[in-house]
């Protein structure tokens, strides 16, 4: 069987003991972006040894002087044994983008990581900068050899993110309706599709008639899971993430098993 990169996973408190017995590293879920701008913790200290900490962003404002961030987030890695921070930005400002160069900045001097959304990616010259996994047109192989060539093979992270989008034909967008494992699971059951499988996209697919229209549904399960990154670890990619709650229930096919 063909390697993979080694793989991070984004998991929530709760759920870490889940991960223990796997080969993953654990992404924590647990700190936000806060006023001052801030870091905030929503559960008791937890040690994450050689992980990351994951920040999302809260809706108050943010804007102000981040030394204390800075100070906050160093202090936080190495209280947790953690390797850096994921800034899991889901939108983009300049302001953000000045911050968190800086954070970038105060973590590198601190021998610690700072992974950023592609978005970002040009905030250092150090950070690690994730690249989504999930098209629904072009090229993974294309997408990732560009990245590489930007970035460079120690900076990419692929974003390992399962796909389940239902397009309307045409989709000049590019953007489908979501769908659940649960929502694709009922929607092959009830229509009995033939299902065919995107080189370009590493992903399967099939169509159906509704309504006089004309449905695209693009997904991935764990064995093409397993191809996208087998696929990254050819082309030299050093790293992967992934969500827990979308690989645990296919961690055979990723050929990923529990230490004795």
């Amino acid at each position: 069987m063909s390697q993979i990169p080694p793989l991070f996973c984004a998991v929530s408190p709760e759920a870490l003991p889940q991960l223990r017995p796997y080969p993953l590293t654990p992404v924590l879920l647990a700190y936000q972006l806060g006023p001052g701008p801030r870091l905030l913790r929503s559960c008791p200290p937890t040690l994450v040894k050689g992980g990351l900490l994951s920040v999302t962003l809260g809706e108050e404002d943010c804007s102000g002087n981040p030394d204390t961030l800075c100070r906050q987030a160093v202090q936080e890695c190495r209280a947790r044994s953690a390797i850096g921070l994921l800034a899991d930005w889901d939108r983009f400002s300049r302001s953000l983008f000045l911050l968190t160069r800086q954070l970038g900045r105060a973590l590198s001097q601190a021998g610690l990581l700072l992974a950023v959304p592609e978005a970002y990616g040009e905030v250092t010259g150090t950070a690690a900068v994730l690249i989504s996994s999930a098209l629904s047109g072009g090229s993974l192989e294309v997408r990732l050899k560009e990245a590489l060539e930007r970035y460079g093979p120690e900076r990419v992270v692929l974003a390992l993110e399962r796909m389940g989008e239902d397009f309307v034909l045409p989709s000049p967008s590019g953007r489908g309706t979501p769908l659940s494992p649960v929502g694709l699971q009922s929607l092959r059951q009830r229509i009995r599709p033939a299902v065919y499988w995107s080189g370009e996209l590493c992903a399967r697919y099939f169509t159906y008639r509704s309504n006089g229209q004309i449905h695209f549904v693009l997904f991935d399960d764990g064995s093409t899971l397993r191809k996208k990154l087998e696929l990254a670890e050819q082309l030299g990619v050093t790293r992967a993430i992934a969500a827990w709650p979308e690989i645990s229930g296919c961690l055979g096919e990723l050929g990923i098993s529990a230490s004795h």
